[in-house]
């Protein structure tokens, strides 16, 4: 009881509370409870496999699923000058990155309050949670009866993509958009080309192929593809930053084999240190 007191509490008060990472110290705004999860030690491996993408390209980050912004204070503390560009179509959290990036003072930063799509419009995000990183806009594989609520959002095509960011060039990108990475990848396949972006993807477990599960294995198998196709070698990325060279995902159940790397061929000895 007291607990849950206490979480309807901090669900009505705004408050501030400091992290470090990667030696850089944070203003992580908690509003309405939005932004308490920042304070976890989230994703060990990203800033380890950061630092190794930034020696290696050159142009700014892309993040596709820009969530709360876990990603932009991890590139954030490996080069605070390094441009970002943020798309994220739940609007709870955008309004918390928007906070986060001037609490902090962060510069270079952009964020966009959509998705990307292979065409424009709107669209149903059923999430959990007001800022659910679990919030996914596909259906066929996760029931509805998993989901709490349901948001109206915005997806852009490539066609309507700012100049300002098809201007630039793309050093490297990252999609975390929970089974939505098929479309996102697909619509962004000019600017892969144009640019050969390194690329951290989230790749989720199938758990053993059968029902909405065997949809998301044939999508994913569809966008190793898809990659492989544009000259990228893959490697599986481990809690610890260590890369693990692989061909293929085989149904599995482990949430830790989540992420992925892609790098082109002709720079993956830069990029990469996989596991013996």
């Amino acid at each position: 009881m007291l607990r849950k007191l206490k979480l309807a509490a901090a669900r009505r008060v705004n408050f501030t509370v400091r992290k470090q990472l990667n030696g850089t110290r944070y203003k992580l705004p908690i509003l309405g409870g939005i932004g308490a999860r920042m304070r976890q030690d989230y994703e060990p491996w990203m800033v380890q496999t950061l630092i190794d993408l930034e020696r290696s390209t050159t142009g700014c980050l892309v993040d596709v699923g820009m969530n709360l912004g876990q990603t932009l204070l991890a590139m954030k503390s490996v080069r605070t000058d390094w441009e970002y560009y943020g798309f994220e179509p739940n609007p709870a959290c955008v309004y918390y990155v928007h906070q986060l990036i001037e609490a902090n003072d962060l510069d270079r930063c952009t964020v966009y309050p959509f998705g990307i799509g292979g065409t424009t419009g709107v669209v149903d995000l059923r999430t959990n949670t007001v800022s659910g990183g679990e919030g996914s806009i596909v259906e066929g594989i996760l029931p509805d009866s998993w989901f709490g609520r349901t948001v109206k959002v915005p997806i852009m095509a490539a066609d309507a993509l700012p100049s300002e960011l098809v201007d630039q060039r793309w050093g490297v990108l990252k999609v975390d958009v929970e089974d939505a990475e098929l479309e996102v990848f697909r619509t962004l396949t000019p600017f892969i080309e144009r640019d050969q972006p390194q690329i951290v993807t989230e790749l989720l477990p199938t758990y053993g192929a059968e029902g909405g599960m065997a949809l998301r294995l044939e999508r994913q198998t569809a966008v190793i593809e898809l990659l492989q196709d544009l000259g990228y070698q893959m490697f599986r990325i481990h809690l610890d930053g260590s890369r693990e060279a692989l061909t293929h995902v085989d149904d599995h159940r482990q949430i830790t084999w989540s992420n992925y790397l892609f790098v082109p061929t002709e720079v993956k000895s830069m990029a990469t240190s996989p596991r013996s």
